[in-house]
């Protein structure tokens, strides 16, 4: 305990200086998480009826119907994991939970004898594991542009195995043209045969307080036994083979861009959490100290009382 009073107002002053920027990042964080709420909730429906025409177009028909690029199975020995976390801190367990995932993740690659490429979406994730000692030898790399990603994939890929790098973007306010480009560079990366499977790593978003650290298999697509693949024979206009080709890269796009949404919306609602416990945590503090303080003044006026009764005594 500070041995002074002037400590003692010293801490105050700090802890009610702390109080105010964590009360005005909650009220900031409030603003961007009801935006980011409304936008994953309104791309949900879309992004599950997609998925069930995708369910219906890879798990019908023959398979000279259903054949697709994105669903080949590639010989190559690389798995390229994305890992979707924020570009800031002070969102209290977001960060550590997905970094938790993706050494999972990586664990399961490695065990299974592929050899991971780690792309990092958000600077966060990519700080924390380029300094661990992760599975198979995987070693940090400088930085890659999301325009070199994108325009030569399989050769970033190819060139880095074992490797892990942040995607040179600032991932705060997910587009959908974004969310394209990821997914142009993850499918060329596939179809070119660099990889043979690609996963997703990024928390899913329930409410404020619940974020689920999620691992998903984006590719190749696999047909499913599903309560969602409808029964019956369906009657397709287009053809299903030409079908295919034009509704798997939309699907692969929107999956993605749904992978952003539900991963900033729960970045939101994990900082504003954090922050209004830390607000409270402040508010106690400073009350606690207060006491601490008033009790320190009286025991000082009263020491100074009987000082100035004893010299008048001693008079």
């Amino acid at each position: 305990m500070p041995a002074n009073l002037k400590d003692l107002r010293t801490r105050i002053k700090s802890v009610k200086n702390t109080q105010q920027i964590t009360k005005a990042m909650k009220l900031v964080s409030a603003a961007k998480f009801g935006r980011a709420q409304n936008n994953v909730l309104q791309a949900r429906p879309y992004a599950r009826a997609l998925e069930k025409l995708v369910l219906n177009l890879v798990s019908g028909g023959s398979e000279k119907e259903t054949t697709n690029h994105l669903m080949r199975n590639n010989e190559s020995s690389l798995a390229l994991l994305v890992v979707v976390s924020s570009e800031r801190g002070l969102c209290g367990g977001y960060n550590t939970n997905i970094v938790k995932a993706a050494l999972r993740a990586i664990e399961d690659l490695v065990g299974a004898g592929k050899t991971p490429v780690v792309v990092c979406v958000g600077k966060k994730a990519f700080q924390v594991l380029s300094r661990r000692k992760l599975p198979g030898g995987i070693k940090a790399i400088k930085p890659v542009s999301l325009d070199s990603f994108v325009g030569t994939p399989a050769s970033v890929v190819s060139e880095n195995p074992n490797s892990i790098f942040q995607l040179g973007v600032t991932f705060d306010k997910p587009n959908y043209e974004f969310a394209q480009s990821l997914a142009t560079a993850v499918e060329g990366a596939f179809a070119s045969g660099a990889v043979s499977e690609v996963h997703f790593v990024y928390n899913q978003f329930q409410s404020a307080m619940t974020q689920i650290p999620i691992g998903e298999k984006i590719l190749p697509l696999e047909a499913k036994d599903s309560a969602d693949v409808p029964t019956g024979e369906s009657l397709l206009e287009p053809s299903r083979k030409e079908l295919a080709e034009t509704v798997l890269p939309r699907y692969l796009a929107t999956r993605v861009y749904q992978v952003l949404l539900e991963a900033i919306a729960s970045e939101h609602g994990a900082r504003m959490t954090a922050m209004d416990n830390a607000t409270r945590n402040a508010k106690d503090m400073e009350r606690r100290l207060q006491i601490t303080y008033q009790r320190a003044r009286q025991a000082a006026i009263t020491r100074e009382l009987i000082e100035i009764i004893s010299g008048a005594e001693a008079l």
